[in-house]
């Protein structure tokens, strides 16, 4: 990315900051940040996400490739970086490695939330190869039991050995590419003994770039009654910060408020017959931001109560929802090395109630959250 681009992504997370400050529904700036659904089709059925509930309703797909370039085209001067995963594996789509290494070459970093359990070696070669710049595995649970309660449909074994390849893969090759983390929910089920997560930790040791212990939250309204898994109360809901920076769009080509809309509950347009950038301030958009504004979201989007985005505290005058763009915009500067200092620091000032925790490897195999 260009000096020029990296100064840009700067100025509009300070002018994003402060349009979500005078309360402007109306923007005059592009989003620095982007989800796109290469496909809502999972291959597990994991009962902390309403795809793998069974909750998600709407059509299943893949994104068209020409499309995904059409909207990397449109928006490649402005965008910072982009999640190439919402509500669904995308890893099962065909065309994903050739996607991700197109966002790359315009410009955009390119991350990844996978499940893992596709990648053999061959997709762990072609990961390598596109350019990828950061991949956050999802594995909840240090034993066979509490994984696999978690990841139905997975396999302990197969999976782990299938990160620790690409991990060992990545290492052979001397590549610092792609920033790696193990993402583990907190879902309080079997976490096993202290000598059985020291001996999971240790695995990784020399390979892995950092671990996050994440808060399960209840996707807004979705979870709020469980209690299948712990999650967070929250009494009110802020004007989502998201709203004010970031982007999602669907394997469709619908553009929702965020990756909580599986089911498009919310549609502020359709990428396939508009430019993103007219989106962005579409009546819809601007509607459901003068709704946030005036206390009145969940008449337009119920599905953001209990919201854990919206629901959190400001940190150092920053929303919970501006927080992961204004981080990728300093990581354009400093690497992604600066997220793992912000997260300890978000947790400390947070009184240990941030909803990622990292969770540090040692040469003994010990471990501590930090």
């Amino acid at each position: 990315m260009s000096i020029p681009k990296k100064a840009r992504i700067l100025r509009t997370n300070a002018r994003a900051l402060w349009s979500y400050k005078r309360k402007r529904a109306r923007l005059d700036y592009f989003p620095t940040y982007l989800w796109i659904e290469p496909t809502n089709r999972c291959n597990l059925h994991c009962p902390m996400c309403p795809n793998g509930a069974g909750l998600v309703q709407t059509e299943r797909g893949f994104m068209d490739p020409a499309l995904f370039r059409r909207i990397i085209d449109d928006v490649h001067p402005y965008v910072s970086a982009a999640t190439l995963a919402v509500g669904g594996e995308s890893l099962l789509h065909p065309a994903f490695f050739e996607m991700a290494a197109y966002a790359r070459r315009r410009g955009v970093r390119t991350i990844l939330n996978t499940n893992a359990t596709l990648l053999d070696e061959d997709k762990a070669a072609a990961l390598l190869e596109s350019g990828l710049d950061y991949v956050s595995f999802a594995f909840d649970g240090f034993t066979k039991a509490g994984y696999e309660r978690a990841r139905r449909g997975a396999d302990f074994e197969a999976t782990l050995e299938n990160i620790l390849r690409f991990l060992r893969m990545r290492k052979e090759r001397g590549s610092h590419r792609p920033f790696t983390v193990l993402s583990m929910l907190d879902l309080g089920w079997d976490e096993g003994t202290e000598e059985e997560r020291r001996a999971f930790f240790r695995r990784f040791e020399g390979l892995l770039d950092d671990v996050r212990l994440r808060e399960v939250n209840s996707w807004g309204l979705t979870f709020k009654g469980t209690e299948e898994f712990p999650h967070r109360v929250f009494g009110r809901t802020f004007p989502c910060g998201r709203l004010w920076n970031t982007l999602a769009v669907a394997w469709n080509g619908d553009v929702v408020p965020c990756v909580f809309h599986m089911n498009h509950e919310v549609i502020l347009g359709n990428a396939a017959a508009d430019p993103l950038p007219a989106i962005w301030n579409s009546p819809a958009a601007v509607s459901l931001r003068q709704a946030m504004l005036d206390g009145r979201a969940l008449e337009i989007s119920p599905l953001c109560d209990n919201c854990t985005i919206a629901g959190s505290p400001a940190i150092l005058g920053v929303p919970a929802g501006l927080r992961a763009t204004v981080a990728s915009a300093l990581g354009d500067v400093f690497g992604f090395g600066l997220e793992k200092k912000a997260v300890a620091l978000a947790d400390l000032w947070s009184g240990g109630r941030f909803a990622a925790r990292r969770v540090r490897l040692h040469a003994k195999g010990e471990r501590h959250a930090s």
